[in-house]
């Protein structure tokens, strides 16, 4: 049983184009080598990468739950902010609009029997006695980056659509500081915390800016995460990345830490200028892993993959050719710690934390 802390499923469809309902990854890539060949897109819009998951190899993977974002991208954002992005927001009105379009998607998907939205701990343990019987997917769903909140009162409006995880940050958003930048929450994001605090929703740290991060500590949270997140320590290059001190904090609450699988966040020597530096799955990922389990012990390491979510199979570890071969970072990781890692200790903080 795989549970994925961190997938952009509906980003995918309406941000990238694929049909992820009705085809497999090596149907995408054929497609959009075809466009590529065609002159539809260039090599440049393909840099989203080989196409690993879909909800059908999702189902091949015995992926049991993933966590879905609603991710509304900005008109010009912290990777680059020279240029930009078409399609992408501007206002809190344009965000809004993306989050709720990516929303849309995972209710249709849950219309047609695709995935079952996982609302609370009574859906999560209908879900999983059904599980071991059709393999649909189960989806939590992650808004990453808060600016589709138009404000801190339409919090509730979000959490009555099944929301039940918010990230304030990807870069920089109107609540607070993020990946790239220094600054902390600011005054409409300290509100958002608190709101979310009495929602019972649960803070997604990942992406926070470090100062983001302990202003919302300082704040209060019901629970806290990391879904997609790796060791500063390890690899120092960005804000992106988790702090000693953050990881210990999460685990004194609870909480849970998915291992991000983009090379670039494991290995500060990999680049896609310079893509042939080895980064493995015994070698890297496993370092991660047994860094923040040292920390904070094997039953709070988890994955959260962010497989296609601007990355794919070449952005990847060695060894991993579609979503469904993460199981294989079960063979890094103790015995008895591997069915925890692999989806058990996500399983655990669900039961504990959704309402």
């Amino acid at each position: 049983m795989i549970v994925d802390g961190h997938l952009d499923l509906a980003y995918g469809v309406l941000g990238y184009g694929r049909d992820l309902e009705h085809l497999t990854p090596l149907e995408i890539r054929e497609l959009e080598r075809q466009k590529i060949e065609s002159g539809l897109i260039t090599p440049v819009q393909a840099e989203r990468g080989l196409c690993m998951c879909t909800l059908s190899e999702l189902k091949r993977g015995k992926t049991a739950i993933v966590f879905g974002t609603l991710f509304a991208s900005p008109a010009v954002s912290w990777t680059h902010p020279n240029e930009r992005h078409p399609g992408g927001y501007d206002t809190p009105e344009e965000a809004n609009a993306q989050g709720l379009a990516q929303l849309a998607v995972y209710e249709g998907w849950e219309r047609a029997g695709r995935i079952r939205i996982i609302k609370s701990k009574t859906d999560l343990e209908h879900h999983l006695e059904l599980w071991n019987m059709d393999s649909v997917t189960g989806l939590v769903v992650l808004m990453e980056g808060a600016d589709p909140i138009m404000t801190p009162d339409d919090l509730g409006n979000w959490w009555k659509r099944g929301v039940r995880i918010v990230g304030t940050s990807w870069g920089p958003t109107r609540y607070a500081g993020g990946t790239g930048t220094p600054t902390g929450l600011t005054d409409i994001g300290r509100e958002l915390i608190a709101a979310m605090k009495d929602q019972h929703m649960i803070l997604d740290a990942s992406h926070q800016s470090h100062e983001a991060f302990w202003d919302s500590m300082e704040v209060g949270v019901h629970r806290v995460i990391a879904s997609h997140s790796n060791s500063y320590s390890i690899n120092p290059t960005s804000n992106r990345h988790i702090t000693d001190e953050m990881i210990q904090v999460i685990g004194e609450r609870n909480g849970r830490i998915g291992i991000v699988l983009f090379n670039r966040f494991l290995e500060q020597h990999w680049s896609r200028e310079t893509p042939d530096y080895p980064v493995t799955l015994d070698g890297q990922v496993k370092n991660h892993l047994t860094h923040m389990a040292s920390l904070i012990g094997w039953d709070k390491v988890c994955i959260g993959s962010d497989i296609d979510g601007g990355l794919g199979r070449d952005e990847t570890p060695a060894g991993l050719e579609f979503h469904g071969d993460i199981v294989k970072i079960g063979d890094v990781v103790p015995t008895q710690a591997r069915d925890g890692v692999l989806g058990g200790n996500w399983i655990s903080f669900l039961r504990e934390a959704l309402p």
